[in-house]
């Protein structure tokens, strides 16, 4: 393994954005995209996006940075680009500087997350992704220039909380090295000491922390919050098992060729999988630990990473695959840094023969096991790619595109579900309200309170009427689900048009056309 060579990273970064742009070209965002999208677009300033995003359950980096694109362009497709651009950036970045052979470094390039879930999904965990890649290439050199590793943890803290997760992880980890490391690591005793100065040491620590703080403190929910309120700290064997699960997913993430392709995972369609599921999952967690074991810096984070993220899956929130993903980009960014992390001598042996014939076969038997995991990501990838280009992702995009081909933009709206319908009002353009009867108000994007509860499809009708009548012009309905011929009938609705069969399932809509009294 060595560092690969600029052109051939140059080569790959702009296959890679090629590849991108044309599936980014096909990819109609879906509401969670959009979602942080309006938040910055429909935030008055900096400090009213915050208040806005008390509610998300997310640090607010990647919303800061679509500020100022929203002030660019009313159009979302800008956010796709930027997003497209940061991946790209940690495609050069891993493939420039990764300790990993050629192979392997194009195996990652076009693997699930990187080619699809972090790249063509913009959601910020591809800042995560960037600035955990960043740290892995400061990291050889990481006492020399602290401060910077300071300021990357700092930033990778406020992408989200399962980098945050991760960021708690590496700071403990380096401050336990830098500590501890020198009665057990003599070589990383040296390169401290021949540092003279160890302010930009303590600065870079102070950072780590601060960044970690203020991140926590803005999660904080508050009282009134409607969104994963539940925290789980009871053991069930059966949630456990579930939990471990997620190792397979994040490690294993081959895609299925369905139009439900989306979080979907081939292998366990299979009755022989899903029988080796959980041991297998445990066999990868044992093995990586075997890997690292002589690498006190590498193992503590694997460990501390990875059981940091399954906890929280567990007690507080399962989540979906994206999330899952970064169990994997631990394992790889310990990969990563086991090179440059300090040894610890174990023997006598291991101290006059270096390393031993058990050390030589679990470095060729990591090699291969990172081989062949990529390989399953760059077919999840490419699969997921393919299906794409076949089907379509949310019919948010295209539901604004008829409205405005009907000229009915400037109507008052109704939507439900909100959640859903905020997909269409990103699409519309310029900054506008709709009516979401569940929480009673309008607005734009999702506000995640305890004030929103399920509505009946008659509420809806009579929030339509009650806005038809206060405004004297026709109220145009958007529905992710579709209302009865007596119903229509009863209310005067005349159907529109309808959308449905997306690979979100519930991102399908029907419009209806409410005419003034």
């Amino acid at each position: 393994m060595g560092k690969g060579n600029k052109h051939y990273a140059l080569g790959l970064t702009f296959l890679f954005l090629a590849v991108g742009a044309f599936t980014a070209s096909h990819h109609e965002m879906w509401r969670d995209e959009i979602q942080a999208w309006l938040l910055a677009r429909d935030s008055t300033s900096v400090f009213n996006l915050f208040a806005n995003l008390k509610y998300e359950g997310h640090p607010g980096l990647w919303h800061l940075c679509l500020m100022p694109l929203s002030r660019i362009t009313d159009s979302p497709v800008i956010m796709q680009m930027f997003h497209l651009l940061i991946t790209g950036v940690t495609v050069y970045l891993f493939v420039r500087y990764s300790p990993f052979n050629w192979f392997q470094k194009l195996l990652f390039c076009f693997g699930y997350f990187v080619l699809y879930e972090y790249a063509i999904v913009a959601r910020n965990y591809a800042l995560g992704l960037l600035l955990i890649t960043v740290f892995c290439v400061l990291f050889r050199e990481r006492y020399k220039r602290f401060i910077w590793v300071g300021c990357v943890l700092f930033l990778l803290a406020h992408t989200s909380v399962h980098a945050l997760i991760v960021a708690i992880a590496i700071g403990v980890v380096l401050c336990c090295e830098y500590v501890f490391g020198s009665r057990f690591l003599k070589p990383l005793n040296q390169e401290i000491e021949a540092i003279e100065d160890k302010r930009p040491i303590w600065i870079g620590f102070a950072l780590i922390g601060i960044g970690i703080t203020t991140a926590v403190l803005q999660l904080n929910p508050p009282p009134d919050t409607g969104f994963a309120v539940g925290w789980n700290f009871n053991y069930e064997a059966k949630r456990v098992n579930d939990i471990v699960k997620l190792i397979s997913r994040a490690y294993l993430p081959i895609t299925s060729p369905t139009s439900g392709f989306w979080g979907s995972n081939l292998l366990t369609t299979y009755a022989f999988f899903q029988t080796i599921q959980v041991p297998l999952c445990y066999f990868l967690m044992f093995f990586s630990v075997l890997l690292f074991l002589k690498r006190p810096t590498a193992l503590l984070t694997y460990l501390i990473s990875t059981f940091g993220l399954l906890a929280f899956f567990y007690i507080k929130y399962q989540g979906s695959i994206r999330h899952h993903g970064f169990l994997f980009l631990v394992f790889l960014m310990c990969c990563w840094i086991y090179r440059d992390s300090p040894v610890i001598n174990l023997s006598r042996t291991d101290q006059q023969d270096g390393d031993s014939i058990v050390d030589r076969v679990l470095n060729v038997s990591g090699t291969v096991l990172v081989t062949l995991l990529l390989i399953c990501h760059a077919i999840g990838g490419i699969t997921a790619v393919r299906m794409e280009h076949r089907h379509i992702f949310s019919y948010g995009k295209l539901t604004a595109e008829y409205i405005k081909s009907q000229g009915m933009q400037d109507l008052a709206m109704v939507g439900d579900k909100d959640s859903a319908v905020s997909t269409v009002v990103g699409y519309l353009g310029k900054p506008r309200q709709i009516y979401y009867p569940r929480g009673s108000r309008l607005g734009s994007f999702v506000r995640w309170d305890n004030a929103r509860a399920s509505v009946s499809k008659r509420r809806v009708i009579e929030e339509a009427l009650k806005l038809s009548s206060q405004n004297t012009q026709d109220v145009l309905i958007i529905l992710n689900h579709a209302l009865s011929a007596k119903r229509r009938k009863q209310h005067n609705l005349t159907f529109l048009t309808k959308f449905t069969g997306s690979t979100v399932r519930d991102e399908g809509f029907h419009l209806y056309l409410m005419p003034a009294p």
